[in-house]
């Protein structure tokens, strides 16, 4: 099972180890100590590394690097892919042009978070060729610092750029065609398959790369356990020292990490990732642009996916409320069958869905909107990314001259599932335009939700605020300016 690291055009054996290993904890255990575990669930960024993968732009391979959180990836979803730590940006005692950056801003102070800054200006100087502040924002988001303060470390991402023209080309740069060779050698690799034994211990691996062995696979073991990239899952190993006995890998089946449209819908894999998916998305309903800014930091975008954001069924996942406004459907398979439900019916109660025994999610189905379509979201959480929502609010308006005909509403944070809003529907449509709406909303809202109280929001605070968006969106419809205050806030603190 091999990989690309670093510097080295040679593939390195990952080795004989347990499947559920991270790749934080791999490379540490192979004194790569540079990459640091500050939370082990996603959310600090001192454990962000580079991944690279071949990719075809404009019928040219090229290498597309992104910045992941190791500490909640698994090592054997690397295989076939190239790593890169901060050991691997300077050549000798010359330091890479952010290293130098970096130094010259004072964008250190106790250094334990600087690994990982270093690598996201890293993957930023690789895949941009000019930056501003809210690009800079978005590379170094997922990344926390709690003594430097964030001005230094910006002043260094433009630094980094404003002398890229008279820097000499990187390692990277410099040899992309080998790399690139090194690459399409490991991509040889099809289904893996390996059983890890310690004492006792017998557990299993299978990373098929087609969707006919995937569903073979998982005809003979209905048991185990799906992992596309795992940030949610893979928590139950971090956080709650969980350990699967059988792990099967859906991130290289080829099927899966398709993208296609039709005149009427665009169908997307399963395991398609959220930033790769983000440009057709954003195509086609502008306003998801800012909502996924908001979803997430981009380690976390550049590797979950949305099939597996809707499989885990959190009634907080911010994606399922979206995709079910726009009246969803999902195609599952089941050994050489397959059936197609509206996402809506897929969700049962709090972590259970209609998945039977070896099914899986293949595609989401989405229709394609008319010109008179709207879509509005709304994410409720106290960081701008970064943060789970306490309530997520989408809401689908069809209109014929300006006036709402239909429309379809998805809520997440409600109830124990993420969860259309029928009644609310309903009601928005006979006051949307009247003062009543906020009061006819909350009792729409109170008789069909039961909102639950944790440490994010209170039931009463939930049902209020959803009140409120409702009117909001309402406000938006008639082209009344409602300013965005968290995105705002956002601006002003950088």
């Amino acid at each position: 099972m091999k990989i690309l690291l670093n510097q080295s055009f040679k593939a390195v054996e990952l080795g004989d180890i347990n499947p559920n290993t991270t790749v934080l904890e791999w490379l540490r255990g192979n004194q790569f100590v540079g990459t640091k575990e500050g939370c082990a669930s996603g959310d600090c960024g001192a454990c962000t590394a580079v991944v690279g993968e071949l990719s075809s732009i404009n019928n040219k391979t090229e290498i597309q690097y992104k910045t992941i959180n190791t500490c909640i990836a698994l090592a054997y979803s690397l295989i076939g892919k190239h790593l890169i730590t901060v050991e691997g940006l300077s050549e000798g005692n010359k330091l890479h042009p952010v290293q130098k950056a970096m130094v010259a801003e004072n964008g250190s102070q106790c250094g334990f978070c600087t690994p990982g800054f270093v690598m996201s200006l890293f993957a930023m100087y690789h895949n941009e060729k000019t930056v501003n502040l809210p690009k800079i924002n978005e590379a170094l988001s997922g990344n926390l610092c709690r003594c430097t303060g964030y001005k230094p470390i910006i002043s260094a991402a433009f630094i980094a750029f404003s002398e890229k023209k008279q820097e000499s080309l990187d390692f990277y740069e410099r040899n992309q065609a080998q790399l690139i060779e090194s690459l399409t050698q490991l991509s040889g690799q099809k289904n893996i398959s390996l059983n890890f034994k310690d004492g006792n211990k017998n557990i299993l691996f299978d990373a098929p790369s087609d969707i006919a062995t995937l569903s073979q696979v998982l005809s003979k073991n209905p048991t185990a356990n799906i992992v596309a990239a795992g940030t949610d899952l893979n928590l139950e190993i971090t956080q709650s020292m969980k350990e699967f006995s059988h792990i099967v890998s859906v991130n290289r089946v080829s099927e899966l990490k398709q993208i296609d449209e039709t005149d009427t819908e665009i169908k997307i894999g399963a395991a398609v990732s959220y930033e790769e998916a983000k440009s057709i998305l954003v195509k086609y309903w502008p306003d998801l642009d800012s909502f996924l800014e908001r979803f997430a930091s981009l380690p976390i975008k550049n590797w979950a996916t949305i099939g597996g954001n809707i499989a885990n069924a959190s009634p907080i996942g911010d994606m399922p409320p979206v995709l079910i406004a726009l009246e969803s459907k999902l195609n599952l398979r089941k050994g050489d069958s397959s059936r197609t439900i509206m996402l809506e019916d897929f969700f049962i109660s709090y972590k259970e869905t209609l998945l039977e025994p070896s099914e899986f999610i293949e595609s989401i189905l989405i229709p394609k909107p008319s010109n008179q379509d709207r879509l509005i979201t709304h994410k409720i959480s106290k960081r701008f990314e970064d943060d789970i929502s306490a309530v997520c609010m989408a809401m689908n308006v069809k209109s014929k001259e300006s006036i709402p005909h239909s429309v379809k509403i998805g809520f997440g944070g409600m109830s124990g599932i993420p969860q259309r809003a029928i009644e609310l529907e309903k009601v928005f449509l006979n006051n949307w335009d009247k003062d009543a709406l906020v009061s006819a909303a909350y009792e729409a809202l109170d008789n069909e939700f039961t909102p639950f109280s944790d440490v994010r929001a209170s039931s009463e605070y939930r049902l209020k605020v959803s009140a409120a968006l409702v009117k909001k969106s309402s406000l938006m419809l008639k082209g009344i300016p409602v300013e965005d205050l968290a995105h705002y806030s956002e601006l002003q603190s950088s």
